[in-house]
């Protein structure tokens, strides 16, 4: 008879939640005291479902080699709701990427670069000094190579210096101590995880292939 209560009134504060526990409580045959403890219960486990698909969201996000398993034994949550997020996030970003390509190729057709970089270039007055027409090896490499070559340097800085001065706020947040190889080498891995993440981004290749040159010079002067 209990259970049979509690699916009962389950059911009711699922229907509505903003029903008060008194009303529940005299259409089931309860106290209200027995309502109040299921919907804290029932919220309670709402509240860490929450913060559970939170978490599964961001390790997707950050560690995207991690196996759903990994993924449930870091949350301690089950296999199936990492599953579920999971899928979901992916036709999310299936359909914000084709949404994204399908406005890239009307407005910048021929640059292959995001509407939001394209746009960043038109208002700092940066614009690529080539477009990259058809994405080759050759293309990547020199675009790559013009970026870091033109006149950054009156912008940004020498490269080392900024690289250095970087190593040195990441040394004192992180505990470690870091070179500016080290920060050349970590902006590329960064490019090489928004790779995964959309491999058909040019921009991150090129700029992958621009942290490599810094970093080799870098470390060979």
């Amino acid at each position: 008879m209990k259970e049979t209560k509690k699916k009962k009134i389950l059911e009711l504060l699922k229907a509505d939640q903003h029903r008060s526990d008194a009303a529940i409580a005299k259409e089931v045959g309860c106290v209200t005291t027995y309502v109040y403890n299921l919907r804290k219960e029932m919220s309670d486990r709402s509240e860490l479902r929450a913060r559970r698909e939170k978490q599964i969201l961001s390790l997707l996000e950050s560690v995207p080699a991690w196996s759903p398993s990994d993924i449930a034994k870091a949350v301690r949550c089950p296999y199936g709701l990492v599953t579920k997020v999971r899928d979901k996030w992916r036709h999310e970003e299936q359909e914000r990427r084709e949404s994204t390509a399908a406005v890239t190729s009307v407005l910048v057709p021929a640059t292959g670069l995001s509407v939001e970089v394209e746009t960043s270039y038109l208002e700092t007055n940066d614009l690529p000094p080539a477009p990259v027409e058809v994405v080759t090896r050759s293309k990547i490499l020199s675009t790559a190579r013009s970026y870091i070559t033109r006149d950054r340097q009156a912008d940004h800085g020498d490269a080392e210096d900024n690289f250095s001065r970087i190593a040195g706020y990441w040394s004192l947040h992180t505990g470690t101590t870091l070179t500016a190889t080290d920060v050349a080498v970590m902006m590329a891995l960064l490019k090489v995880a928004r790779i995964k993440q959309n491999p058909q981004h040019v921009d991150n290749w090129v700029d992958g292939a621009g942290y490599f040159a810094c970093g080799g010079e870098i470390a060979n002067k």
